[in-house]
């Protein structure tokens, strides 16, 4: 009688000690997943905070012809929102998204 219940309990530990083992595992997975999407959502958000003149105008549909004409005509004047680091214009998608909202239509030598 006494080895039947220390071999239940036994038994009921080992049992315990999987489903604890199995519970802490999913935890840990569906957290590393959870920080992994997080990250991929960050990375993609900080490699499109900046567009080069070609990106712009695949993002806004229009020719590099197209944007170059906005920054040799005075940039200034057009108002299109930018950032000069050395002679490289580079523009801020959500200030682009403003700008257009704020702007309606507008024609490229205006």
């Amino acid at each position: 009688m006494k080895n039947n219940l220390i071999a239940t309990s036994i038994f009921s530990l080992a049992i315990a000690i999987v489903i604890g083992s199995w519970f802490i595992s999913s935890g840990l997975n569906n957290n590393g997943e959870r920080i992994l999407i997080e990250k991929n959502d960050m990375e993609t958000t900080h490699e499109t905070l900046l567009l080069t003149q070609s990106e712009l105008g695949d993002y806004l549909g229009i020719t590099e012809e197209e944007i170059q004409m906005f920054i040799s005509e005075d940039i200034i004047k057009s108002g299109i929102p930018y950032i000069k680091i050395g002679n490289e214009f580079y523009f801020s998608v959500k200030a682009i998204d403003k700008w257009l909202v704020e702007v309606g239509t507008l024609k490229v030598g205006q």
